[in-house]
C-alpha cells in the first residue's frame, strides 16, 4: 500500500489533491500502513513496547490530522471537501460528512 500511495503522490499534479490509488480507499493510507507495520512487527517480535508505540501513533494522529486536513481544505478548497465526503479517513471506518 505504501508504494502505491507514493506513486499516486508523484503522479498527481501539485495543484490537485491526491485521490487515486491507495488514496481512493483512505485519505491517509501512509499513516494506516505505518500502523499496520508497527502492529505486525510488534506481534512478530512479541514486543509490547512496539504495540504501545503503535497505540501512541494512533493517539498522535488523532491530534495532528484535523490540522492537516484543515490545511488541505485551505489549499485545495472544494475539490478536497468533495474528496473528504466520498473517502473515509481510515479504511473500513465510515466517513463523516464535511459541510
Amino acid at each position: 500500500m505504501t508504494l502505491i500511495a507514493y506513486i499516486s503522490i508523484i503522479s498527481t499534479p501539485p495543484d490537485e489533491p491526491v485521490t487515486k490509488g491507495a488514496y481512493h480507499i483512505s485519505r491517509h493510507p501512509l499513516y494506516f500502513s505505518q500502523f499496520l507495520l508497527y502492529i505486525g512487527i510488534g506481534i512478530a517480535c512479541a514486543s509490547w513496547v512496539l504495540l504501545l508505540f503503535a497505540a501512541a501513533w494512533v493517539i498522535l494522529w488523532h491530534i495532528v490530522l484535523p490540522t492537516e486536513e484543515r490545511d488541505l481544505l485551505e489549499n485545495y478548497g472544494n475539490s478536497y471537501r468533495e474528496y473528504m465526503n466520498r473517502t473515509p479517513r481510515w479504511i473500513g471506518i465510515p466517513k463523516p460528512v464535511v459541510k
